[in-house]
């Protein structure tokens, strides 16, 4: 056992780093080990970021596939561009846990139904639309599922990171939190350079306690280079919060 190079990630030969040390501005000391910020999370965020993919689901349509989350015991929120109307919610399939699992198999969906008859409510300026699900033997998807708490208003600000779980492109169920920073903060929106696709729309923006800090809702074009995508955008959660909280 060599306790020095344990301790201390020194080997007996020795490394030789031709681009030198990064150095930490308090201690003086190398941290050649850390390279920019540090990138480390503990086990059990990757627990939390179990148990919040539960809340999510894929919303099959006949004109394509979407993202969704539950916010209570009976309600989803997606954007209103995936449920523009009523109508829209009629033949649409709320599929849970449409995911692989650890062995790369497909897992069986739970599929649930929206009652847009008892509740729907959409605006597009802010890009988002809430219905309720119709119960299955008995008990709400939110009782099966979980869903996130909307109603603490979490803050989001600028090179914080922000997490999405999401369905792109349709497929089975998927997490961006590498390249996340958040870039831009508005009264109403928020833009970050996470990962998104078609598919994506109706997604959860969450901080990395698993908080939803925005509904995703589209990508941004590069304002000095219109033909080129820099960012993505969500619509702050607490906003909406605010129309819709007398439904939860």
């Amino acid at each position: 056992m060599n306790i020095q190079w344990i301790n201390s990630g020194i080997s007996r030969a020795g490394f030789d780093w031709q681009a030198g040390s990064i150095i930490d501005v308090n201690t003086g000391r190398p941290q050649e080990a850390v390279l920019g910020p540090e990138n480390f999370k503990q086990i059990g965020w990757l627990e939390r970021a179990i148990e919040a993919s539960r809340k999510v689901a894929r919303i099959k349509m006949r004109g394509g596939s979407a993202t969704g989350f539950m916010i209570s015991d009976d309600i989803l929120i997606t954007n209103n561009h995936v449920f523009e109307s009523k109508g829209d919610t009629i033949s649409a399939k709320i599929q849970f846990n449409y995911k692989m699992d650890i062995s790369d198999n497909p897992v069986r969906p739970d599929v649930w139904e929206c009652d847009g008859n008892s509740l729907f409510k959409t605006n597009p300026d802010l890009d988002y639309s809430i219905v309720k699900l119709k119960t299955k033997r008995g008990r709400p998807a939110g009782n099966v599922w979980g869903y996130f708490d909307v109603s603490n208003k979490v803050p989001v600000k600028e090179k914080q990171r922000v997490n999405i779980i999401q369905h792109p492109q349709g497929r089975f169920k998927e997490i961006a939190f590498r390249d996340n920073q958040v870039r831009a903060v508005s009264t109403t929106y928020v833009q970050y350079i996470t990962d998104t696709d078609y598919g994506s729309s109706g997604s959860p923006v969450m901080d990395d306690w698993f908080d939803v800090v925005a509904l995703h809702n589209q990508r941004v074009r590069d304002p000095q280079a219109p033909h080129q995508w820099y960012r993505n955008q969500g619509f702050l959660m607490s906003e909406i919060y605010n129309e819709i909280k007398a439904h939860l």
